[in-house]
């Protein structure tokens, strides 16, 4: 007779709470067989991230005892690496601070940065959906927001930043939400690896199959339904190399580095409808160190290592990054940025990234002087500013080669200097099953898969090309809620 062993739980609940600062909670099953031990609950999620633990929240509030499986020790998906930025607008947090913006004009600025590939149905819903995650993190799971930055475009009064003294700010909202899962007593089983999505003859899931530390088998029995949450397959360099090519294998991760591709290994015998399976969000990164500037190749210059720039500065990190390995064999640049910007709280995040991460950068009182340290050609980095200066105070920043179109580029006049080195890198698939409004997979014709539901970056359709930072987080938050409700409802029909 096996049984899940006691060091299981204590050995993921000591290592979450070393990690994160996060306490967990665990639950064995508790009955055995010669298939390994057996439990039954109306709602088995897989993953433990955002989406993954809004989905337990809503689940265990429509009365529903729903599960969290995660194969790792403590929450290491893309939430506690992120920016914690949430992509959302008609909120309370914007009204309270009177800024302006309507649902069509979102709308329309969601579909231009996917270049009108993205679905138009789950979009609509998105943009619809969006104010009700930032007041629901607020009056259930006690998240505090930041004051809104006008970003440049897309971002604009959009990007709700979570607060408090967690870094990455992603980090605050998961132990935030972590911290709602204990209070409402659901089960967190980490080292717990799903290998298998259980159905029965006729291709409905009817629950999973788990190692717990890799030593023991649990079975574990969906009454409503099985929520993948798994995320995408950005860290499993065979996937990426099978969909998007041997070049894009080699940027350097950006993300989780365990997120590998259990959205489609572990859903493939159900025959989903998978899309946009070439499609990434990437971005900007300190390749030795993982120091994330994300947004900050707004606020200067972007140079390769020759002193010369390669892009227009109003492209969005995520299309900075992606074109980096295009334009730029080595894949190698430096934001350059000077001290009128360093007071805006965007910028100062990024440069204590930079800090905590140990990652290198240089700085200087003269542009001779940041290019000696940082190892570019004097002469041409200083005239390449120089003459983007006289091009901005003349207005004629959109002539210059490449063009710099951002409304209002900013200078590089005042001291200290800045040069920041990154590369481009990959932080999560956009591709993935597609799903309804209702969070349910979609077979290849078309059609739900009875009790399979998905949610955060393991699904695909929502999101192609590019997309508007913080949209990732924001679509988890909208359809892992969804899917908790569908779910819960299903089991009530068992």
């Amino acid at each position: 007779m096996n049984k899940l062993s006691r060091r299981s739980l204590v050995k993921t609940s000591l290592s979450a709470m070393l990690a994160t600062g996060i306490v967990s909670t665990a639950r064995a099953a508790d009955s055995a067989d010669n298939e390994g031990s057996k439990k039954v609950y109306d709602v088995v999620i897989i993953g433990c991230g955002c989406a993954g633990m809004a989905a337990a929240i809503e689940a265990k509030k429509a009365g529903a005892s729903p599960v969290i499986l995660e194969k790792m020790s403590r929450p290491s998906g893309n939430t506690i690496y992120s920016g914690g930025i949430i992509n959302a607008t008609n909120t309370y947090v914007q009204k309270q601070q009177g800024v302006k913006d309507t649902l069509e004009d979102f709308y329309n600025d969601m579909m231009k940065v996917s270049l009108g590939r993205g679905d138009a149905e789950l979009t609509r819903m998105y943009v619809e959906k969006s104010g009700e995650q930032i007041q629901w993190l607020t009056d259930v799971c006690g998240v505090k927001f930041r004051p809104l930055e006008n970003e440049v475009w897309p971002m604009l009064q959009r990007g709700h930043v979570v607060d408090g003294p967690m870094n990455p700010h992603g980090a605050q909202l998961s132990k935030h939400m972590l911290d709602t899962v204990k209070k409402l007593d659901i089960p967190v089983m980490f080292n717990t690896k799903v290998i298998e999505i259980t159905s029965d003859p006729i291709l409905r899931a009817t629950g999973v199959k788990a190692v717990v530390d890799d030593e023991e088998l649990v079975t574990i029995v969906a009454k409503g339904g099985v929520i993948v949450a798994t995320g995408g397959f950005h860290a499993n360099k065979e996937m990426i190399a099978r969909y998007m090519g041997g070049n894009t294998a080699w940027m350097p991760i950006r993300g989780s580095t365990c997120l590998t591709g259990e959205n489609i290994s572990l859903t493939q015998k159900f025959n989903p409808m998978y899309v946009n399976m070439d499609q990434f969000h990437g971005g900007p990164i300190h390749g030795p160190t993982r120091a994330n500037p994300s947004i900050m190749v707004n606020y200067g210059l972007l140079v390769k290592y020759d002193g010369t720039r390669f892009i227009d500065e109003v492209e969005t990190y995520v299309r900075v990054a992606k074109s980096m390995p295009i334009l730029i064999p080595d894949n190698k640049a430096f934001i350059i940025i000077d001290d009128q910007v360093t007071g805006i709280s965007t910028v100062q995040d990024r440069i204590k990234r930079y800090q905590r991460a140990k990652a290198q950068y240089f700085t200087a009182n003269t542009i001779e002087e940041l290019a000696q340290k940082a190892g570019l050609p004097v002469e041409t980095l200083v005239k390449v500013v120089n003459e983007y200066n006289q091009a901005v105070k003349a207005g004629k920043a959109a002539e210059l080669t490449p063009p710099n179109t951002l409304e209002n580029p900013r200078l590089i006049e005042k001291a200290p200097f800045y040069a920041f080195p990154f590369m481009g890198g990959m932080t999560a698939t956009f591709g993935g099953p597609k799903i309804t409004k209702k969070a349910e997979m979609l077979n290849t014709e078309g059609k739900p898969i009875p009790g399979l539901y998905g949610a955060g970056n393991a699904i695909g359709g929502l999101l192609y090309d590019d997309y508007i930072g913080g949209s990732q987080l924001c679509a988890a938050l909208i359809w892992g809620r969804v899917a908790g409700v569908e779910a819960a409802a299903r089991a009530k029909k068992a």
